[in-house]
């Protein structure tokens, strides 16, 4: 038997999703927080993969046994780095994602231009990583 989307109706409430796989570590931990922390490199000017993934499948929250991911009360953060600073498309899709899923966008951190380094040791979104990390309560 094949299973798709809105498959999510004939999977229990615990497991969401009738795939099977490491997303049901995910959605109970998605369910009980207050927090989501959206952590990934800049990849074709969006979210890396894994990411992206991980976001369409949390679409087994809100449509199988009653919405249990939009709303609630939810807030959200960005953290990003990339070689390039192309970050306007990912943001976009990004603040319609918050609105979609009506969780407060707490903010989110943009760490571009770290093509001869590699890494963003001593810049200074290092420091504005930790002041909206250190914000939320």
């Amino acid at each position: 038997m094949t299973y798709s989307c809105y498959d999510c109706n004939i999977s229990s409430r615990e497991c969401p999703c009738v795939q099977k796989d490491d997303m049901d570590q995910i959605y109970p931990a998605v369910k009980e927080c207050d927090v989501v922390v959206l952590a990934t490199p800049l990849y074709y000017w969006n979210m890396s993969g894994q990411i992206r993934t991980a976001i369409d499948r949390l679409f087994a929250l809100e449509e199988g046994d009653g919405n249990r991911l939009r709303g609630h009360d939810r807030f959200s953060a960005l953290l990003m780095a990339a070689e390039g600073n192309g970050f306007d498309d990912v943001l976009l899709y990004y603040d319609h994602l918050m609105e979609h899923l009506r969780w407060k966008n707490l903010g989110h951190v943009l760490a571009g231009g770290n093509e001869d380094v590699g890494d963003i040791e001593g810049k200074p979104e290092l420091k504005k990583a930790y002041e909206l990390g250190k914000s939320i309560k």
